[in-house]
């Protein structure tokens, strides 16, 4: 017998449970699809407002944590975007350079070539936009599209309707109650038999308003407000209708609902949010791991652009070595020519002329702009006005001088002036980053010379300097700059690691060139020079301007002869220093033989005491008539002595 045979018959109760349920009418099947529809748009809406808000906190967080190195992320590739242009290009014309020289008629190079006029002006080849970066909290992203629960309707409701359909259930009761009162009011009764219908009718309102029912209360209004006598007969199929539209428009409002969340989850804000609570359920914390991120990141960009400085200064002593080279060899190439050797740097869009007789350019309007907002500048943005000086004193000086001369030595300059008295101000890499727009780094040609480094964007800009060195705050400045561009090194007699500070120990007679230790006054070195200064030598008129370095003058036989001396030892020279001062440097070098007890300062017709101090105003050497020579008898002397250090066969 089968096992199937053998089972036991399932009891009659068991049967009746898995009977199916009796079908529902389209009216029950409505309404429960309405309920359904109401409880998902407030879920919905619900969602939507607790999201919104969440990212909404999360952006705020995100925007005070991470905005501030996010942006110097930004600001730093934008500089090594322009650094890398800057090495292109200037490998571009290291190739160029390196071509073999032909002859001025047949250089392919030649500016009689039409394709060099058919390049855009240099100034628009100079040109070059930052790409702005894109937002990290853009909501504009495409969203997927989501298909309509139900297909779509030739008749699509319109955005009243939505709105509409969309009020709280509540509210929506309560102004069809007021508003079927006002509608059934019995004092709007024409007779005794209109007066009872309306007292049934509202009587039914009230009913349905109790049982929260708004298809009846929307349908009872709508026929009333259009005079339907039979406001208080509902069919069912009227009810249907009614649903259904009803039923259309929130299925399109909860698609829309769901279309406003996904998109809102789609956002670059929702998708930085999820990765924050993913990490903060292991303990995590994504903004404080993010900012470490990008600090590390900032760091190498940082370290990545000075690779790049340097390999851009080696690049413009490549260039100056080629330059010298080409030009040479069109040099010899045209002997007995009138020819205008064409030289490719100079044409190049990467390199601009530099400033060679500064004292001879005049201010443009432009410069003049320039100088005003320095002056605005210096107490908002010190650093810039200390980086825009930075940059003329490197490039007035001809050959930069020690503490300018390199990107490092930039760097350690400025984050000294930082450190002394600009604390708020940017690192020197942050500051590379964020240059006002009259700075750039590029390369310029000086003389015989292409140098590469920070410089003012354009030549004429140069002028704008000595303008704004007029007003006090800038030029104080400008001695903060000039304190720390000399050469460092120990001081013999004070012990301490200094930036030594030039000046001409005398001038007027003999030139002798001082670099003096700033702290005690100790002279490391003296020096001739005999070509025209350049580096720091060359910036004396600039220091005597902004009283870096003083001077003070002595008359002997009615030639003045000039002494200077940093501010500090001025003050405190008297007349014994001064007068030891000039036999140091006159009587003892050149062998003149005058015993200076027989010396005397005369000041305003008064003899100087040797322990007083000396004022300000003209000084008179005077000889006792004990000397045995006159004034004139010594200058003479002196100018035929100092006359043989430049002639030596004068000697023989």
């Amino acid at each position: 017998m089968s096992s199937s045979s053998t089972a036991p018959l399932a009891p009659e109760s068991a049967l009746l449970r898995v009977a199916p349920p009796p079908e529902e009418s389209p009216l029950r099947r409505a309404e429960l699809r309405l309920k359904q529809l109401l409880a998902e748009i407030d879920a919905l809406d619900t969602e939507l407002d607790s999201l919104s808000l969440a990212l909404e906190r999360f952006a705020r967080a995100y925007e005070d944590a991470i905005a501030a190195p996010s942006e110097e992320v930004s600001r730093s590739e934008r500089l090594l975007r322009r650094l890398r242009n800057l090495q292109d290009a200037a490998s571009a014309l290291t190739r160029r350079l390196e071509q073999p020289v032909l002859p001025p008629s047949s250089d392919p190079t030649s500016p009689q070539k039409s394709e060099r006029t058919s390049q855009p002006p240099v100034s628009e080849r100079r040109a070059h936009a930052a790409e702005d970066r894109e937002d990290s909290f853009s909501d504009d992203e495409d969203a997927d599209d989501f298909a309509d629960d139900e297909p779509p309707e030739d008749d699509e409701p319109s955005e009243e309707e939505l709105l509409a359909e969309r009020e709280d259930e509540a509210v929506a009761l309560k102004r069809l109650h007021r508003r079927l009162a006002r509608l059934l009011h019995p004092d709007l009764a024409q007779s005794d038999e209109e007066r009872t219908r309306l007292d049934a009718l509202m009587a039914r309102v009230n009913v349905a308003y109790e049982a929260g029912d708004r298809t009846t209360l929307e349908l009872i209004a709508a026929k009333v407000g259009a005079g339907d006598t039979a406001a208080d007969s509902l069919t069912d199929d009227e009810r249907l209708a009614h649903l259904e539209r009803r039923i259309r428009i929130l299925t399109t409002a909860a698609n829309s609902l769901r279309q406003q969340r996904e998109s809102l989850r789609s956002t670059a804000t929702a998708r930085l949010y999820e990765e924050a609570r993913r990490r903060e359920a292991e303990g995590r914390d994504y903004l404080a791991e993010t900012r470490a991120e990008m600090e590390e990141e900032l760091h190498g960009l940082a370290q990545d652009a000075r690779a790049r400085m340097r390999q851009l200064e080696r690049a413009a002593r490549t260039l100056t070595s080629l330059r010298n080279k080409r030009m040479s060899t069109l040099a010899e190439s045209g002997k007995g020519r009138k020819l205008r050797a064409f030289d490719p740097v100079l044409e190049s869009p990467l390199v601009r002329q530099g400033v060679l007789r500064l004292e001879r350019q005049r201010a443009t309007p432009a410069a003049r702009e320039l100088a005003r907002r320095l002056e605005d500048t210096i107490t908002q943005e010190p650093w810039q006005v200390a980086l825009t000086l930075m940059a003329f004193f490197a490039e007035a000086a001809g050959r930069p001088p020690p503490g300018l001369d390199s990107s490092e030595a930039w760097a350690e300059r400025y984050e000294l002036l930082r450190e002394l008295d600009m604390p708020e101000a940017p690192t020197f890499d942050q500051a590379l980053t964020r240059l006002p727009r009259h700075l750039e780094l590029g390369m310029r040609v000086m003389k015989k010379e292409v140098r590469f480094g920070l410089q003012l964007r354009d030549a004429e800009l140069l002028a704008a300097v000595p303008l704004a060195l007029q007003r006090e705050d800038v030029a104080e400045r400008g001695r903060s700059v000039l304190a720390v561009i000399g050469p460092q090194e120990q001081c013999k007699r004070c012990g301490e690691e200094v930036l030594l500070q030039h000046l001409l120990r005398t001038r007027g007679l003999d030139e002798l060139n001082g670099m003096l230790c700033p702290l005690c006054a100790h002279v490391q070195k003296s020096y001739w020079l005999y070509s025209r200064s350049e580096g720091q030598e060359s910036l004396l008129p600039h220091a005597l301007r902004l009283r870096t370095v003083v001077e003070q003058g002595l008359r002997l036989a009615g030639t003045t002869v000039g002494f200077q001396f940093l501010p500090e030892e001025r003050e405190a020279l008297t007349a014994a220093q001064f007068l030891q001062r000039f036999v140091d440097l006159y009587l003892q070098p050149y062998g003149v033989e005058l015993n200076p007890v027989h010396l005397r300062l005369v000041q305003a017709g008064k003899t100087l005491e040797p322990e007083v101090l000396i004022g300000r105003g003209a000084i008179k050497l005077v000889l006792d008539p004990e000397a045995g020579t006159s004034d004139k008898e010594v200058l003479e002397l002196l100018r035929s002595r100092i006359e043989r250090r430049f002639r030596p066969d004068a000697n023989r």
